[in-house]
C-alpha cells in the first residue's frame, strides 16, 4: 500500500491532477480485487501533515479508495493547507486498514486499550463522527485519554459516551518509517 501511495503523491505534484487507476503500476495488485476500509496520515518533520479516510468500504476496491484518500490527505485536510512541492517529498506515510471494527456493549470506551485499538464515535442522531486510530499518539495511554481528543474532534464542551454509537477498531498498520 506504501508503494501505491507513493505513485499517487508524484503523480499528483507531477500533474496536478488525481491519477486514473491505468496510470498507476497497479496490474498485480490483489487491493484491486478487494474492498477496503483505510486511512492514509502524512507526516512531515514528524507532525501530522495531513490525514483522510473512511470508517467504511465506499469505492470499488482498495486502489481506488487509496486514490481518494491519499488526494484528500494531501490536498482536503480542513486542519492544514494542501501539502506544497517540498513537504510532498519528505513525508512519512502511515495507512491503516480497518480488519474489524465491534460495537461497544458491554464495555466502556475507557476500558479500551488506545495502542492496540481505535474507536469510531457517532453521534446518535448522526450528527457528528469522529476516528482515532490505534497508537496514533503517543499521549494515548489509556481510554480515558480519548475524551479531550474526542471533545476537540466534535467540537464538544463535554462526551458522554451514552450518546453516542461507539465502535472499537483495529488496524493493520503499514508505515514507510
Amino acid at each position: 500500500m506504501i508503494e501505491i501511495v507513493k505513485q499517487i503523491i508524484n503523480f499528483y505534484i507531477k500533474n496536478l491532477r488525481t491519477p486514473k487507476l491505468f496510470e498507476l503500476n497497479i496490474e498485480n495488485s490483489p487491493l484491486l480485487n478487494e474492498r477496503i476500509s483505510c486511512f492514509v496520515t502524512f507526516y512531515y518533520k514528524g507532525d501530522i501533515r495531513g490525514a483522510s479516510g473512511n470508517i467504511k468500504e465506499i469505492k470499488e476496491n482498495g486502489v481506488s479508495e487509496l486514490i481518494e484518500n491519499t488526494i484528500n490527505a494531501l490536498t482536503k485536510d480542513p486542519r492544514f493547507k494542501p501539502i506544497n512541492i517540498t513537504e510532498a517529498s519528505e513525508l512519512k506515510i502511515r495507512i491503516d486498514k480497518i480488519i474489524s471494527r465491534e460495537i461497544l456493549k458491554e464495555k466502556s470506551m475507557k476500558q479500551i486499550d488506545p495502542t492496540t485499538s481505535g474507536i469510531i464515535v457517532i453521534q446518535k442522531d448522526y450528527d457528528k463522527m469522529a476516528c482515532i486510530l490505534p497508537n496514533i499518539d503517543a499521549k494515548l495511554l489509556t481510554g480515558e485519554d480519548y475524551i479531550p481528543i474526542l471533545k476537540e474532534k466534535l467540537n464538544e464542551k463535554e462526551f458522554k459516551e451514552e450518546n453516542y454509537i461507539i465502535y472499537e477498531i483495529k488496524t493493520q498498520i503499514e508505515t514507510s518509517y
